[in-house]
């Protein structure tokens, strides 16, 4: 039997651990109890290495139930995977796939082969069980199960799954055909998909923190993802949160949230990503956690996705900057209102021109992401996205060329209109962009690169080799926090975001 020294001591548990009828569902038992490794294999490290929260959720899960968890990343590596699993001799090994690919259209990087790498790693040392989850398998679970030749695969969130499938395996009664989201093979070989159930109204087992890897992301300036919601119910034509998560958003408590950033504050974390599909889904929520947050006293800097609603206003983006934001992703999309519409956005360009300049006004830095090429795009909504691009206030943009498509989405089934087998050609080892014809993505590329000569608070794409070069040389001297911060740094040393000739300083609209 296992006690409390059989388990490692680098694992921080950043919540209460408070009874509910979400916690009382499973209770441990330790006879039950299984070696457990956990691999993160996502090297991409554009803007930043990101860091592995799913993997997180589902150690908690794991501990709940008293199972034996290692983690290994590959971004705070202490010795190699081999190495890894041969000390640490895991009963099960999990692995996370967080993304498909890189959503580059003009150069595209595909992780499923970085996946195929992994697993044949694991393969040569190991016999134990493997079990695949993450955001980017729930999208293609079928297809990946198969190519990979995993054991298990969990669609959608992996806590109760694995915990459940564990269970089942180790002997507590039930089948595998009852365990809601699981993918395995039957005694004939065949793929059995089991239907992922509406998941429940209250949050899932909290995360562990591993206290290596927290050392680890922060030295490489990433910020620590928290997770306030889950689920969306927006109807954005192109977006897979509700496929993963659900179409309904399920609140974490102000509470809940404090606590935790309070914990990875403790452990020296400095910035944090609310990763949330968007905060601010209900804004009863987000004044439920900005005031748990200054309630508790924390003191950290975080940012979040948000989309420019009505409901959006200064006031409120007040009592968010008080609670720690300094930082503002917009999901726009687009500043035309047709192509907005196309898009499935609930908001305009006068929504869009309000929340920029409360956030300006109130020194928050922000930037807008822009799809180019989307359903219902034109030279002409081009055009004009880009000219009311130049009227919003030191605003930066991300800008991409083609929108992914992903099947399930509407997206997807205005693609399966258009081809003449009713369904797109397999997309997961080749990418399928929309590009509204006449359109092509060659025709915007050139497009922007004009814009940018003038406009250098444009970012097209990935950062260039030269741009993620002088990033680590300023995280090897201890400069942290977000990307947009070594922006502004690039205009004081003159660097082209692009990575092109010009010794032309980074420019946000109205400065230099």
């Amino acid at each position: 039997m296992l006690d409390a020294h059989d388990f490692p001591s680098n694992i921080l548990l950043c919540q209460k651990q408070n009874p509910g009828k979400s916690r009382n569902l499973m209770k441990p038992e330790p006879l039950l109890a299984a070696r457990v490794l956990l691999v993160n294999f996502n090297e991409y490290d554009q803007p930043y290495p990101v860091y592995p929260l799913g993997l997180a959720y589902v150690d908690g899960a794991l501990r709940e139930d008293g199972h034996v968890t290692e983690i290994w990343d590959v971004v705070s590596p202490v010795e190699s995977l081999e190495e890894t699993v041969m000390r640490f001799r895991p009963d099960f090994i999990g692995i996370t796939m967080r993304n498909i690919d890189n959503q580059q259209s003009h150069n595209p990087r595909i992780f499923t082969r970085d996946l195929l790498a992994c697993v044949a790693k694991l393969r040569a040392v190991s016999a134990a069980p493997l079990i695949l989850g993450g955001g980017g398998f729930s999208i293609f679970p079928q297809q990946i199960h198969e190519l990979s030749g995993v054991e298990f695969g969990v669609v959608g969130e992996g806590g109760a799954t694995i915990r459940r499938l564990l269970r089942t395996l180790r002997g507590s009664g039930g089948t595998l055909s009852e365990i809601s989201g699981l993918i395995f093979r039957n005694s004939k070989g065949e793929t059995v998909t089991v239907p992922r159930e509406r998941e429940a109204a209250d949050p899932a087992v909290p995360p562990h923190h591993d206290k290596a890897s927290l050392a680890a992301y922060i030295q490489e300036g990433s910020p620590v993802g928290v997770q306030t919601q889950r689920g969306c119910p927006l109807k954005c034509c192109y977006c897979t949160y509700p496929m993963i998560e659900g179409n309904s958003s399920r609140f974490r408590t102000g509470e809940e949230v404090a606590e935790e950033l309070a914990c990875l504050a403790a452990c020296g974390v400095r910035q944090v990503f609310f990763v949330d599909s968007v905060f601010n889904t209900s804004n009863k929520h987000v004044v439920d956690v900005c005031e748990a947050i200054l309630r508790a006293g924390v003191k950290i800097n975080w940012e979040c996705f948000l989309r420019p609603s009505k409901g959006t206003t200064r006031e409120l983006m007040e009592l968010m900057q008080r609670a720690g934001l300094n930082h503002i992703e917009f999901g726009s999309d687009s500043f035309s209102d047709p192509v907005l519409r196309r898009y499935g956005k609930s908001f305009d360009f006068e929504d869009i021109r309000l929340v920029s300049e409360h956030a300006n006004a109130l020194k928050i830095r922000y930037t807008h992401f822009i799809i180019f090429g989307g359903p219902g795009e034109t030279e002409a909504t081009m055009e004009e996205t880009l000219a009311r691009a130049a009227t919003l206030p030191n605003a930066l943009y991300f800008a991409t060329v083609g929108m992914r498509v992903y099947p399930g989405t509407p997206l997807w089934r205005l693609a399966c209109l258009r081809e003449p087998g009713g369904e797109p050609a397999d997309c997961l080892l080749e990418p399928l962009f929309h590009i509204e014809p006449p359109l092509t993505a060659s025709g915007i590329q050139n497009r922007l690169k004009e814009v940018r000569q003038s406009a250098s608070n444009w970012a097209i794409g990935d950062p260039p080799a030269a741009f993620m070069e002088t990033l680590a040389k300023l995280r090897r001297r201890g400069k942290g926090g977000n990307m947009w911060e070594y922006v502004e740094l690039m205009q004081r040393l003159g660097t082209s975001l692009q990575g092109t000739s010009s010794a032309a300083p980074i420019q946000q609209n109205g400065t230099t």
